[in-house]
């Protein structure tokens, strides 16, 4: 495990690598987490390839966006695309997590060229808003703006309060929570603070439509598989049946555990992930 960090114009990405290899994997986790969600699955692990595990903008010890820009789904695509250049690779696997699968598969959509294979866990196609709801979907965005936008940021006794606050919403043990949620905690001299950017909980401006979820599927041509937790989130499976005719290729794999299978069936995926990249390793 090594920490790495890009600079891209004003705003620097910060992750750790792992592993040491001729074949490239980029690893995007998901929403409100960090690049320590793959740590469980390659730390301690016989890697033949090299990982590059990023905190997302706003997310762990990534920086910020500015003052005056928000975090819309679609420029997540970009920081890899930023990625994928700074490390001066022409093709990798990708690897991605919940909201970092969903940002997999749109990347693989927009640049096929630069990737060899995809591999979601726990996330599929985009989350959607129907066409008739784009200007409630963006009232509501503007007005949840403006009431972050004068509100104090948090400050909590411990860690040990954080780390409850969040198990409240994920099944994961004590042992996993503190893992993620460390890297996602400063100590101050008034207490701990989170380092996401409060923003990134602000509502979404704009959504894919599921026509333009469909078309954005039927872009994408590069090997691809998803993983699902035998107890993961509904909404994956229902994605799952809505959009998988779509695919012209699609592995489906189910594991052991939760949303956050990667971090509790680690062995099953990992395997199954390399397996996935072997077969789809040439350039």
């Amino acid at each position: 495990m090594h920490p790495f960090s890009i600079h891209n114009g004003k705003l620097t990405l910060r992750g750790l690598t792992y592993g040491e290899g001729t074949e490239i994997v980029i690893a995007l986790h998901g929403w409100l987490d960090n690049c320590n969600s793959f740590a469980p699955m390659l730390e301690n692990a016989t890697l033949n390839e090299k990982w590059y595990c990023v905190d997302f903008p706003g997310h762990g010890l990534s920086d910020w966006r500015s003052e005056d820009a928000h975090y819309y789904f679609v420029d997540y695509v970009d920081d890899v695309f930023n990625l994928i250049n700074q490390i001066g690779e022409k093709k990798v696997h990708l690897v991605g997590h919940s909201m970092g699968a969903m940002v997999a598969g749109l990347f693989a959509s927009c640049f096929a060229d630069k990737v060899k294979s995809v591999t979601m866990i726990e996330g599929f196609g985009v989350i959607t808003t129907p066409s008739e709801d784009v200007v409630k979907q963006l009232r509501q965005s503007i007005l949840k703006r403006y009431e972050l936008k004068n509100r104090a940021h948090r400050v909590y006794k411990s860690k040990e309060h954080v780390f409850k606050a969040r198990a409240l919403s994920t099944d994961l043990p004590p042992n996993l929570i503190a893992l993620l949620m460390n890297r996602n905690l400063t100590t101050t001299s008034q207490g701990v603070k989170l380092t996401t950017d409060p923003k990134i909980k602000n509502h979404s401006g704009f959504r894919f439509d599921e026509q333009q979820c469909i078309a954005v599927i039927n872009e994408i041509n590069v090997p691809c598989q998803l993983i699902i937790g035998d107890d993961g989130y509904p909404f994956v499976r229902d994605n799952l049946n809505k959009y998988k005719l779509y695919f012209k290729g699609l592995d489906v794999i189910s594991v052991d555990g939760g949303h956050h299978c990667h971090m509790q069936s680690t062995q099953q995926c990992l395997l199954q992930v390399q397996g996935f990249m072997q077969q789809n390793g040439a350039c």
